[in-house]
């Protein structure tokens, strides 16, 4: 009876402990009473903020994108160099917030080789930064600065990228509301491709004359063909293999898709004129870039324009149609804006 006495009374003091423990911790007591936010970030590590972060140093173009679209680019105040000096982004983030594109809004270098001073001296509450740039964000850390690490490579990233952005701007309807549209929509497109028609059977290029650079089946560019309801050729488990010409040949696809090039690299390749793609006249190019990123939310804008052309719709043009889903993803504002650039 006394030894059972005595297990309670220790079961009761190690309870009392715990409580007692929760009550005087302070990330314990922040949670509770000044409603923190958190998230896990791709690294794994916990991200605790107190409130929703009101000045944001982003050095990712994925999150950078999505802060946009859940309408927190206030917050921003500060980029990296690439906003300011790449054609396929100054021109839309330009025409999305006058701070840049008056060149007002702080640049601070580019990946592991941004400059630490500067970003301190900004006095973020939280850094955004590329996962694969662990120099960088372990430099930020040890200087106190709340960074997320993010990546945005395959199709959970992706939304997780929103989701996240979303509970740490404070934007949480908006970013429920953006992720529940586009998987509402992906599912609408694979369910207008007829289940007893032959699928489309699709090469894809990368750009910059990279004819040979496809994409394999642990990419996002994969995951927007499939999205789409075509057939990707490519078989292999990688993100962008090197394959040769006989390859292709070989493959001989129905369609061919580009990233931002001239469908002339292939047309003037003599070598090529026995591929179906060739001789049906079958090429089409994703242009401009950035409408059309797959990392981001517009994957829907890839799979959908790659949609259109494998299975042509008469009563849909594809510029009403990339634009509809723009206006969705950034209101109509910015929509009307980024299509004076298209």
């Amino acid at each position: 009876m006394k030894k059972r006495m005595n297990v309670a009374v220790v079961l009761l003091i190690a309870a009392i402990a715990v409580v007692a423990a929760s009550c005087t911790d302070p990330a314990a007591q922040r949670a509770k009473t000044s409603g923190m936010v958190s998230v896990v970030d791709a690294s794994g590590e916990q991200i605790a903020l107190d409130k929703p972060a009101e000045r944001i140093v982003c050095l990712y173009e994925p999150a950078l994108d999505a802060i946009y679209m859940l309408h927190a680019e206030d917050k921003i105040v500060g980029v990296f160099n690439d906003v300011y000096v790449s054609e396929e982004l100054f021109p839309y983030y330009g025409s999305m917030d006058n701070r840049i594109l008056e060149k007002r809004l702080p640049s601070f270098g580019m990946g592991n080789t941004a400059n630490l001073e500067q970003i301190i001296a900004a006095k973020p509450d939280l850094v955004v930064a590329y996962a694969a740039h662990e120099d960088l964000i372990n430099a930020l850390r040890q200087a106190g600065l709340t960074v997320y690490a993010v990546k945005a490579e395959l199709y959970d990233d992706v939304f997780k990228t929103v989701q996240d952005m979303a509970t740490l701007t404070g934007t949480g309807e908006r970013g429920a509301e953006l992720v529940s549209f586009v998987k509402q929509e992906i599912v609408k497109m694979q369910e207008r491709v007829d289940s007893n028609q032959t699928k489309r059977r699709v090469y894809f290029a990368w750009a910059y004359g990279r004819v040979f650079s496809t994409t394999g089946t642990n990419s996002m560019m994969h995951t927007c063909l499939t999205m789409a309801g075509v057939e990707n050729v490519c078989p292999f488990d990688v993100d962008q293999p090197n394959i040769s010409a006989e390859t292709l040949i070989h493959w001989n696809p129905d369609m061919i898709v580009m990233w931002n090039d001239s469908p002339t690299i292939f047309y003037e390749k003599k070598e090529f004129a026995g591929i179906r793609a060739i001789q049906d006249r079958q090429i089409f190019n994703l242009r401009p870039m950035f409408l059309y990123n797959p990392h981001t939310l517009k994957a829907l804008c890839t799979a959908a324009a790659i949609n259109h052309w494998a299975y042509p719709n008469t009563e849909m043009d594809l510029q009403p149609l990339i634009t509809n889903v723009l206006t969705k993803l950034y209101g109509k504002e910015k929509a009307d804006r980024l299509a004076e650039q298209w």
